[in-house]
């Protein structure tokens, strides 16, 4: 099982993101059926807060909506939400990783079905060592 960054569906999104091209082939995958993902629910309130700044707020509610339809993408929620917190807090401080991607990184590992991390963002070449980040980002 794949954990998705929110940037890769922002990517999908956007036809003039550099990352475009490589984000729909991969969303593509996704609705294939070619393999599982997850998101968290920060990570889809992150993908409509961008869009709905960037574009509109019906537009970003109609996509949120279409990825909430995806077959092949669980949403993750933190159950205890405290100890989530307080493993964001560790992981901020020590890797250095903004809050948000801390957020990101909690959720993935703390799933264990998932074995990769998905993003566009090289931050996250910081927690490699403990998770598989797999970088779609054009080099």
């Amino acid at each position: 099982m794949k954990y998705i960054d929110s940037c890769v569906f922002i990517g999908a999104y956007f036809p003039d993101d550099p990352n475009h091209k490589v984000s729909i082939e991969f969303i593509e995958k996704l609705n294939k059926g070619e393999f599982t993902g997850v998101i968290s629910i920060f990570g889809l309130s992150e993908i409509g807060g961008f869009i709905s700044r960037n574009s509109n707020p019906e537009k970003a509610q109609e996509f949120v909506i279409e990825l909430l339809k995806l077959p092949n993408l669980h949403i993750s929620y933190a159950i205890n939400f405290t100890e989530f917190m307080n493993s964001v807090l560790m992981v901020s401080i020590a890797k250095g990783l903004s809050g948000a991607d801390s957020i990101h990184f909690i959720h993935a590992i703390s799933s264990i079905e998932v074995d990769e991390f998905i993003t566009l963002d090289n931050d996250f070449n910081k927690v490699s060592t403990h998770i598989k980040v797999i970088n779609l980002r054009k080099q």
